[in-house]
């Protein structure tokens, strides 16, 4: 959705971070670069979308304060810090499937693009394999997705894995099934970041949270809904953070929504929706909500049959899962809504929670005995004592987080990677210049 918001240092010490990383300052120039790189900057004129509205009165009605997130949202044409030409969000609703208008200052638009300028290149429809030492570096192998059973082979001094959460780990796994030596925590410490999808329905006032997609679908005429997310409610307390953004229905989304009355028993709602349509009066009075808030990360990442796989079955029932729900639940209750789970928890489609933001598996520690990682983002070498490490081999994304968040992390993982980049510049003695490139001919977001 593009929710960017700065972590509470604090909090991130409490939860076991490296010291180094909370306190050194490098983290913080870290998020004060991502903010500039990816231009964040809240919503301008929310009051004009009812789902905003709907966020106000939920507030208001839970005794909480309503705040203006900063987003990764462009509100006017023009060309970005990459010299990547973007087009003024259409406030569609459609950010979370991936925008069509090139309103959305994304990695691909800013970060990649000004690694091409300053001479990267980009290997399209490949996929990282496997990870191996040779000699003094590493050597990756990379299927060619655009031909069957094709692959390549490429040997580099220096390797940063950013392949995802999974994707990172999943590489890591490998490489240690196949002798690389590491840390023995790979694969623990896996955190959702406390989240959870729930719906809002039968609200007193229509929201017009379903997304109308570009070119629209809706009726001609109908109102814009707004970026997917633009405020939030804080319910935190004493046991620990909770956030609830707004958010919308994808059309599939609503169209399944029918569906879901059905295996609730609810026949004349899913007549109604069904006759009614995605863009009629009942789905307008519903609100998707999604939560932040916090779990203990004690979920764990292993390979089965090569592929990765979670394994947290304690998950759903965790105490502080079960009582963000029932906070949450009240909220929504306040307001004269129903609370409804969303529908890929019930049993009929699986029981399972749907999370947007996957952390840890390679988790960052102070030595080889508390994580896979090290403070400056270099992996643990298992036979080079406490502090040893791999030269040249990092780990830049969301698998290094050690815990949950408290926030949507988007900044944080941003800033982390920026952090490691400082670090390394020092420690190969290379410099860099973090100033805008000269003008270039303006690329096409939206293209």
């Amino acid at each position: 959705a593009g929710v960017a918001l700065r972590p509470d240092l604090g909090r991130l010490r409490k939860a076991g971070w490296p010291e180094p990383v909370v306190s050194d300052g490098l983290l913080l120039k870290g998020l004060a670069r991502a903010e500039a790189m990816l231009g964040v900057a809240p919503v301008p004129g929310p009051e004009r979308f009812a789902k905003f509205a709907g966020m106000r009165r939920a507030a208001e009605a839970s005794g909480r304060s309503l705040q203006l997130p900063s987003m990764t949202i462009s509100h006017s044409p023009g060309s970005n810090v990459a010299g990547v030409m973007q087009y003024a969000c259409r406030y569609c609703g459609d950010c979370w499937s991936g925008c069509n208008v090139g309103a959305k200052n994304t990695v691909g638009i800013t970060y990649i693009a000004d690694a091409v300028d300053h001479g990267a290149t980009i290997l399209c429809e490949s996929r990282a394999q496997s990870i191996s030492k040779i000699g003094s570096g590493w050597q990756i192998e990379v299927q060619d997705l655009s031909k069957p059973r094709a692959s390549r082979r490429i040997e580099a001094p220096i390797v940063i894995l950013a392949a995802g959460t999974l994707g990172t780990t999943e590489l890591l796994l490998r490489a240690q099934q196949r002798g690389l030596e590491l840390s023995a925590k790979l694969g623990e410490k896996f955190s959702a970041n406390g989240d959870d999808l729930v719906f809002a329905s039968n609200l007193e006032e229509p929201v017009n949270a379903v997304a109308t997609g570009f070119p629209p679908q809706a009726p001609r005429g109908s109102a814009p809904v707004g970026p997917h997310s633009m405020a939030l409610i804080d319910l935190g307390d004493e046991h620990g953070p909770l956030w609830v953004h707004d958010g919308t229905m994808l059309t599939l989304m609503a169209a399944l929504a029918p569906i879901r009355e059905l295996l609730r028993l609810k026949l004349g709602e899913a007549l109604r929706q069904l006759k009614e349509g995605i863009y009629g009066d009942q789905l307008s009075r519903s609100q998707m909500l999604y939560v932040v808030a916090h779990d203990d990360a004690s979920g764990r990442l292993r390979l089965q049959n090569e592929h990765i796989m979670v394994d947290w079955p304690s998950y759903s029932d965790a105490p502080e899962r079960v009582r963000a729900e029932q906070k949450v639940k009240a909220m929504i209750e306040s307001m004269g809504g129903v609370f409804n789970t969303n529908p890929f928890a019930m049993n009929a489609f699986g029981g399972n929670r749907i999370i947007a933001h996957p952390l840890g598996g390679c988790a960052m520690g102070e030595t080889v005995e508390k994580g896979v990682v090290a403070p400056d983002g270099r992996v643990f070498d298992a036979t080079k004592g406490p502090t040893g490490v791999h030269d040249g081999l990092y780990v830049c994304d969301g698998a290094a987080v050690p815990s949950a968040i408290g926030v949507s992390p988007l900044l944080t993982i941003t800033a982390l990677a920026e952090r490691a980049m400082i670090l390394a510049a020092e420690q190969l003695h290379r410099t860099f210049d973090v100033n805008a490139m000269p003008p270039r001919p303006v690329r096409d977001a939206a293209m």
